[in-house]
């Protein structure tokens, strides 16, 4: 039976409380949501000796990469704050309303996330991958959508991936995900968008 997994390249703080709100709304088991348990440095890499986290997924699950975009074409890349050393992430409340603080940016390229994905131990047969970031699917005037230059930066390792992005900007809560665009909000697949090698 096919499973929907999500993976956090970034293991942050933020990122695992984004992603246990996707799970809550898509009914995803929180032992589905995978990451490095290393959040950086040579530890990462030498984890992937112990457990590669994406190594034991099938052909028919489905993968959600979960981090920030720039919710606007032509975005170079994608990212998100964790804690490094004294500078910590945290939580704080400004007039109620919940928002990260501190931590340091960590980004991806498309050609360095495939690497990562790679590393992991993504399958090679796998197929069904969706860019869970703000503007992974609009097509720029400089750059193709961020989640098509990840296919083509994949295409000679892994020959049937698709990858899905997204036109806007991602709304989440633990009872649904939509795209918010200006003041609209519209379900997933309305501002979905799949690139296939064909």
């Amino acid at each position: 039976m096919a499973k929907s997994y999500i993976y956090i390249p970034i293991n942050s703080d933020e990122m695992q409380e984004y992603a246990k709100s996707l799970a809550g709304a898509w009914n995803i088991p929180v032992n589905q949501i995978l990451a490095n348990k290393v959040t950086s440095g040579v530890g990462k890499a030498m984890y992937r000796w112990v457990d590669k986290c994406l190594s034991k997924l099938r052909p028919e699950d489905t993968l959600y990469i979960v981090t920030h975009g720039t919710g606007a074409p032509d975005g170079q890349m994608i990212g998100a704050e964790r804690s490094v050393g004294k500078n910590v992430q945290k939580k704080v409340y400004v007039n109620g309303t919940p928002k990260w603080t501190g931590g340091e940016w960590k980004t991806y390229t498309p050609t360095e996330l495939a690497s990562t994905l790679i590393k992991e131990g993504l399958p090679a047969n796998f197929v069904n991958l969706h860019v869970c970031a703000c503007g992974s699917g609009y097509d720029g005037e400089k750059l193709r959508p961020w989640a098509q230059r990840l296919l083509q930066r994949m295409a000679t390792t892994h020959g049937s991936l698709q990858v899905t992005g997204y036109r806007g900007w991602f709304s989440c809560s633990t009872m649904r995900v939509c795209i918010k665009v200006g003041t609209q909000f519209y379900p997933l697949e309305e501002r979905a968008v799949t690139f296939t090698l064909a």
